[in-house]
């Protein structure tokens, strides 16, 4: 394995940790088995600089390790699914459109989760699922835009070019 392959694996093991430990910065939400929490903007992040597969395994995999450690494992098979899709698609249209593609995520990640939640817990749950949802959505997609920037510079000035 040569080194920058070698700089690459770290760097996506390491933004799988980085959702892994976001999401767990987590707040219940009284009255149901939900919680808010702080992984999207990493989810994005990982999407909008190493592009819709890796955005799909970090935010997959570290989410759904999240629900894991969090004591939520009847959610791990749903956001392994509904945060990898929604990685993937950030990754794929936010590469020439960002805004677009976070929107477009979000878009996937409500739906997904406020579905399965009117499934699992009733549909009263929805509501306060998807506001939930785009709250998070909101300050993650505020912090990787923010961040996108700085980091695209330090991570790939080296380089000189970006992963797909």
């Amino acid at each position: 394995m040569n080194t920058t392959r070698s700089k690459e694996v770290a760097l996506k093991g390491l933004l799988i940790a980085a959702v892994t430990l976001a999401t767990m910065l987590s707040m219940p939400v009284p009255g149901f088995r939900l919680y808010f929490n702080f992984g999207e903007g990493i989810i994005y992040l990982a999407a909008l600089l190493l592009g819709p597969v890796w955005g799909a395994a970090a935010g997959g995999i570290g989410a759904a390790m999240a629900d894991l450690l969090l004591g939520y494992p009847l959610w791990a098979p749903f956001t392994l699914l509904i945060k990898g899709t929604e990685g993937y698609i950030v990754g794929r249209i936010g590469k020439q459109h960002p805004v677009l593609g976070i929107t477009a995520g979000a878009a996937v990640m409500i739906a997904g989760y406020s579905t399965v939640a009117g499934i699992l817990y009733g549909w009263p749950a929805v509501p306060v699922e998807a506001a939930t949802d785009v709250v998070q959505c909101g300050i993650g997609a505020a912090a990787a835009l923010a961040a996108r920037p700085v980091l695209t510079k330090a991570l790939f000035s080296y380089s000189g070019s970006q992963n797909s």
